[in-house]
């Protein structure tokens, strides 16, 4: 079983808001940085996949999920942000 992910609001009892925006950070993985494909996401995963790329594919899928999954986190961020500064005014 995979660990669970640290809540947003647990993560603000113990960081800066600065400190959780850093451990959000994903690094981009030297395979997708020198990527032969151009375009979107799922555009070079589906070339990748069309050159039976497996590798490729592997990777980029990797990374675009975890890309989305940091947008999520920075909108749950933002928001909880929001709404402690609302409360506190």
């Amino acid at each position: 079983m995979e660990p669970q992910a640290e809540s947003i609001s647990d993560m603000c009892s113990h960081m800066t808001y600065s400190q959780i925006y850093d451990s959000l950070e994903v690094q981009i993985p030297e395979e997708v940085m020198y990527c032969p494909y151009n375009g979107s996401y799922d555009q070079m995963i589906h070339k990748a996949m069309d050159d039976n790329n497996i590798s490729m594919v592997k990777v980029l899928i990797n990374y675009r999920d975890n890309m989305n999954e940091r947008e999520k986190k920075i909108k749950e961020l933002n928001e909880f942000i929001q709404i402690n500064t609302n409360i506190n005014s």
